[in-house]
């Protein structure tokens, strides 16, 4: 894989989101003992359709991180086609396990790492292919670097706020998970702009 390729912003979301489905997946299948009998087919369903969904997005990262910027719309449509189709299915877990949503604390901290962690991978990808770029336009790539780095932080501030108060109710977690990704997906846009200037 070259190394433009890892700055596709597109490729680096399906990427990150799947970091989060991944841990999810993982997550519900570990509480899955916990729910009660009558509720554990409706649950153990939610996370089969959890478990297509990561394969979907999988095979979206798969085809289309060669070509990047050239992903057509149809393709990212389907793509947050198929995470609305995983967010629909964490909800039916959580219905599913009946009274386990309030309880499920636990989750809300999976979905903060997944995140932390992805965004992690992207900032280390980015300043790795940062180094490769010629010298005339370092300047504007480190500030464009160092910009995705600020957003990162603020929004992982954020979500360690949100967490810390421990009351949140998932719609909240997920408003907020939404807000962090939104923030840092449009410096990693701008990120990406500033190093298709310098190649």
């Amino acid at each position: 894989m070259t190394n433009q390729s890892h700055l596709h912003s597109y490729i680096e979301r399906a990427k990150n989101r799947l970091d989060e489905i991944d841990a999810s997946v993982a997550h519900f299948e570990a509480r899955a003992q916990d729910v009660q009998a009558d509720a554990r087919a409706k649950a153990d369903a939610a996370i089969a359709k959890m478990k297509a969904n990561r394969d979907a997005y999988q095979a979206w990262v798969a085809e289309n991180q060669e070509i990047g910027e050239l992903v057509t719309a149809e393709a990212r449509e389907d793509m947050e086609a198929e995470w609305a189709k995983f967010e629909d299915n964490v909800m039916a877990y959580f219905d599913a396990a009946a009274g386990m949503y309030e309880q499920d604390k636990a989750y809300f901290q999976v979905r903060i790492e997944a995140l932390k962690d992805a965004w992690a991978k992207t900032m280390e990808r980015v300043k790795k292919t940062a180094k490769t770029l010629q010298a005339s336009s370092k300047a504007e790539v480190d500030a464009a670097v160092a910009k995705l780095e600020k957003n990162e932080d603020i929004a992982i501030a954020k979500l360690k706020d949100l967490n810390k108060a421990g009351n949140a109710s998932w719609a909240a977690v997920r408003d907020a998970l939404s807000a962090s990704r939104a923030a840092f997906d449009k410096a990693l846009d701008e990120t990406q702009s500033a190093f298709k200037k310098a190649m």
